[in-house]
Order: structure tokens, then sequence, then C-alpha cells
């Protein structure tokens, strides 16, 4: 699956709902699309946290805010709480509203949960730079907005 990933390396965020508004903005959306965005992957993490992995976790949404698929790929180093368990890796997505747009959204969670059961998991978790995991989860890594 060769989709686009940005990263966010060193992430600063101490909670759930910070990190999820650290990766958002590293899209560069305008304020009101980045609270809705926010808005919307703080209700689908708590109707159920989506931890896919000792360490991982995976916010997804989809919205009629994005016109192709947004993939970033966030790394704390001293964990974030989700909320009872800490992760240090967060695979977050949000995929469009349109017709191909939740077989596509399906897809890519399958993607994702088969690299990580193959192996990926422990990979990712100790990659080194944004490119190995890009690398890791068979994205073309398309760098990052802001610094490293």
């Amino acid at each position: 699956m060769k989709r686009e990933c940005f990263c966010k390396w060193n992430m600063s965020s101490k909670n759930r709902e910070d990190a999820i508004a650290e990766l958002i903005r590293e899209f560069s959306f305008q304020k009101t699309t980045e609270n809705l965005l926010q808005i919307a992957l703080e209700t689908r993490e708590l109707a159920e946290p989506t931890i896919v992995h000792e360490g991982i976790a995976m916010p997804h949404c989809r919205s009629i805010l994005v016109d192709d698929f947004m993939i970033i790929i966030g790394k704390s180093d001293s964990g974030i709480p989700w909320p009872e368990k800490t992760v240090n890796i967060i695979i977050l997505f949000i995929t469009p509203v349109k017709p191909s747009g939740p077989s596509e959204h399906m897809e890519l969670i399958k993607h994702l949960a088969k690299t990580l059961r193959s192996g990926g998991a422990e990979k990712i978790l100790s990659a080194e730079s944004p490119s190995e995991a890009a690398s890791i989860l068979k994205f073309s890594y398309g760098g990052n907005h802001k610094d490293e």
C-alpha cells in the first residue's frame, strides 16, 4: 500500500487530547478545520480507545473536511497516557467521505493491522527515524511540515 505519510518525531504532548491536536497541526489546516477534526477523532477515541498493540495507538476517522488520505505517525519517547495505558507511537489517519471511502478506510485498517501483527509493531516501536517508520508500514515518507 503506497500511501504517503508524514511524521512528527519527539512529540511534546503529555495526554491523548494534546497528542491528537499536536499531530493535526502538522497538516496545516485552518483553525476551524483543526477543531472539527479534533472533535471527530476525540469522539471516536472516547467510544473506544484505539490501542492496537502494546505502545501503539491508531486514532482515525472519516471526514468531509479532507479530499485525500491524511496519515501521520507520531513518536513520543516519554510516552503518552491513552487513557489507562501508555503509547509511544501514534498512527493517526483521516480518510475522506466519498463513495469508495468506507472500503478504502477498511483496507487501510486491514493493511495496518496485518503489518503490525507480522512483526511491524516491534519494528516501528524501535524505529530510529521517521523514514524508517514509514517504510515499516509500507508508506512513502512525505517528510514533515514542521521541524522534527
